[in-house]
């Protein structure tokens, strides 16, 4: 979720974490940091690479405070007033290989690229260590847990008997999500919710494919849905009454209607359903504590945490979004809280079907295609900008592409990640025809800038 930053030869090689890599890594953290918080996940390897961390930042002087096993979100919500930096061990790759180092601020947000390449400076100039007087200190703290769980049975109200199973995947958030849910007084049936080093039953990530014996326990509970849970509590899957899989788009649309922030920072490729969530234009007659506002602000961005929570922080936005379902909440930390997350879908489930309130959004047609570019991207740049001045648009958002936003809809021109010779385009409206049409149009604008 973090940043990984590289120092030297041993750093920049193309493989995967080691105790040896992670040491150098805590040095060239405590040449910048003097008080770094260190947690870590449930991963079989998590322990180990810890260790080499806090060795790496103990031989540099730093005062160390290691809060163990903790969901990144709680330790995030522990640290905003005891460390300069928070150091996460854990989420590998959903292969579930050795754990990497994540970086972040004391508030919980991502380290900017700026913030890592000083950080490389620095540690590259002061290569010499301390003399053992120097050493740092390690203490070590155990209330991150239970003072994540008071704060989120605090924040949140009781909810009216919500029918929840909770899946935890053997991972760090089996420590608080149980005890959160059934305070706030879930009807609660717990699946692998026993943090366990040695065993997952299933990968750490919550890809639909891997939820299907979730699924299965919630079509057997009628009425219950199912909230699954990754290795450390950034991230949800949720399964509705039906035993459906619920798209990322449509959880924060969820979280939106009961919400009903003021202001939202969103990714530009992200579906007009988080909009209408947020305008009121969807979900009519939800149950919700929260008055709506009568003007909300949406800021869009790049589709990636550091620019999401950058913009948040600038602009003093409540709530920001990835397109794969990440949501943070200024008013917890600036860390991505799935826990949180879990708890509004509960509250809101007790007093609304999850289903037939997703059943009751409009159906959104999305177009897909892609026009082959091999020119100077700065002109294409350049001349796609011109271009989009002469088209009837309401609003164009440029970032690392273009959003256009239209009468009924939207479309998206941006270069490919994985092939730089293409340029793809993505159109989407509740009227297909619309969509077809600002498809056309979009293709026929790239192909005269081409």
């Amino acid at each position: 979720m973090a940043v990984m930053f590289e120092t030297n030869s041993i750093l920049t090689e193309n493989r995967e974490m080691s105790p040896e890599k992670a040491l150098l890594i805590g040095r060239a953290i405590g040449r910048s940091f003097k008080r770094v918080t260190i947690g870590m996940d449930a991963n079989p390897s998590s322990g180990m690479i810890k260790n080499s961390v806090v060795t790496g930042l103990l031989s540099v002087g730093v005062n160390v405070r290691d809060v163990g096993v903790a969901p990144s979100p709680a330790v995030a919500l522990s640290s905003l007033s005891h460390c300069d930096c928070i150091v996460m061990i854990g989420e590998p790759d959903e292969q579930g290989m050795i754990s990497r180092i994540d970086i972040m601020g004391p508030d919980g947000s991502s380290l900017s690229r700026e913030q890592i390449k000083q950080m490389i400076k620095t540690a590259e100039n002061e290569r010499r260590l301390p003399d053992y007087k120097s050493v740092g200190t390690l203490q070590y703290c155990d209330s991150v847990i239970n003072d994540y769980i008071h704060s989120a049975i605090e924040r949140h109200s009781k909810c009216n008997d919500s029918p929840v199973i909770l899946d935890c995947g053997c991972g760090c958030t089996s420590l608080c999500a149980p005890q959160i849910l059934a305070a706030l007084g879930a009807d609660l049936t717990t699946i692998n919710a026993q943090s366990d080093t040695k065993y997952s039953s299933r990968p750490p990530g919550v890809k639909e494919n891997d939820l299907s014996v979730l699924a299965g326990i919630v079509m057997s509970n009628a009425g219950s849905i199912g909230i699954a849970l990754n290795g450390n509590g950034t991230r949800l899957a949720l399964i509705d009454e039906g035993g459906n899989y619920v798209e990322p788009d449509r959880i924060i649309a969820l979280v939106l209607l009961y919400l009903k922030p003021a202001s939202l920072v969103i990714p530009v490729n992200i579906s007009a359903v988080v909009d209408d969530a947020l305008n009121n234009m969807i979900g009519e007659g939800i149950n919700t504590p929260y008055k709506a506002h009568s003007e909300h602000r949406i800021i869009r961005t790049d589709d990636d945490l550091e620019s999401v929570v950058r913009v948040m922080k600038e602009n003093n936005m409540n709530v920001g979004a990835l397109s794969d379902g990440t949501l943070i909440f200024s008013s917890v930390s600036m860390c991505p809280d799935a826990v949180n997350t879990a708890a509004i879908l509960t509250k809101m489930s007790g007093d609304n079907s999850i289903r037939n309130l997703l059943s009751s959004f409009p159906r959104y047609t999305v177009l897909k295609d892609s026009i082959r570019h091999t020119g100077n991207p700065d002109i294409f740049a350049k001349k796609l900008t011109e271009k989009l001045k002469e088209v009837d648009t309401e609003e164009i958002w440029q970032v690392d592409g273009w959003r256009v936003d239209m009468n009924y809809g939207w479309f998206t021109v941006s270069r490919n990640i994985s092939n730089t010779e293409r340029i793809d385009i993505t159109a989407e409206s509740k009227d297909r025809a619309y969509a077809v049409s600002m498809m056309e149009l979009a293709k026929e604008i790239v192909r005269n800038c081409v």
